[in-house]
């Protein structure tokens, strides 16, 4: 069972991490800094993270108070913020790769931004399950790639430390547990990925796929290539903790693990 749902996993996650680092390869060409340089300060770096956990924290309150005040179905709202976060990733990702290229096209990106709203949202709203899949998994490596452009990887290796043990806290005392007991997986399925009897939420796929294009902005790619096999030993030993347990937070072994391999690269080098 565990050797099935790690082997289809792998393949999601490695699709995940594919995304970003081609689009993290396209725009070395372009931006040799981060958007915001100002990442590079430890101070500003470590802010920047807990502010992010602060937002995510109250986020998660607001979805738990939702739920338990019935004020609206959380399905509905995750419909509409998933479609348009779908159209934001897209316009944002083709404006910043092709902008000052002959491939620009802004009108045509745009046009095909306002189109992908009702597209993403019918699909999401019938539940298919191929065409959803392939969307989260561009949305999931797009995201990684845009927080790779713009943070320095000072800023990016703390936001994976500060959102792995973040991630501990959330399964095990915060809202996400509350959450995962108030509500039936069909509510938050636009959250999920799930493979056979395990569901794994969008946001790990997007830091597994983050803690590789920072390997890869540290080391190139071997190092990008050693941190996938780490995130997937990670993902391993989290699938076999598994068996013990109901609950398990998704990220700190195999985030930790990438992102520790990538400190001390970088150390080395």
């Amino acid at each position: 069972m565990v050797k099935s749902i790690f082997f289809k996993l792998s393949l999601i996650i490695l699709a995940s991490e594919a995304i970003t680092l081609t689009l993290l390869s396209f725009s070395k060409k372009i931006y040799s800094e981060p958007l915001v340089p100002a990442t590079s300060d430890i101070y500003v770096a470590t802010g920047n993270t807990l502010y992010l956990i602060t937002i995510s924290l109250a986020v998660s309150f607001l979805f738990l108070w939702i739920v338990r005040k019935k004020v609206i179905r959380l399905e509905y709202i995750l419909l509409v913020l998933k479609s348009l976060l779908c159209c934001a990733l897209f316009w944002t990702s083709s404006s910043l790769l092709l902008e000052g290229t002959i491939y620009y096209r802004g009108e045509l990106i745009n046009f095909v931004s306002i189109i992908l709203f009702p597209i993403t949202l019918y699909i999401f709203w019938k539940k298919f399950t191929i065409p959803n899949l392939i969307i989260t998994i561009f949305m999931a490596g797009s995201s990684a790639f845009l927080i790779k452009l713009m943070f320095s990887d000072l800023a990016t290796g703390l936001l994976l430390v500060g959102f792995s043990l973040f991630d501990l806290y959330e399964v095990f005392r915060g809202p996400l547990k509350h959450l995962a007991h108030s509500l039936h997986s069909s509510e938050i399925s636009l959250l999920l990925v799930r493979v056979e009897d395990i569901e794994v939420g969008v946001g790990d796929l997007l830091f597994y796929s983050l803690a590789t294009g920072l390997a890869y902005s540290v080391g190139g790619e071997v190092l990008a290539l050693t941190s996938i096999i780490l995130v997937k030993i990670g993902v391993l030993s989290t699938l076999l903790l598994l068996e013990r347990s109901k609950m398990l937070p998704g990220l700190p072994l195999p985030v930790l693990l990438s992102v520790f391999a990538t400190f001390l690269a970088s150390l080395l080098s």
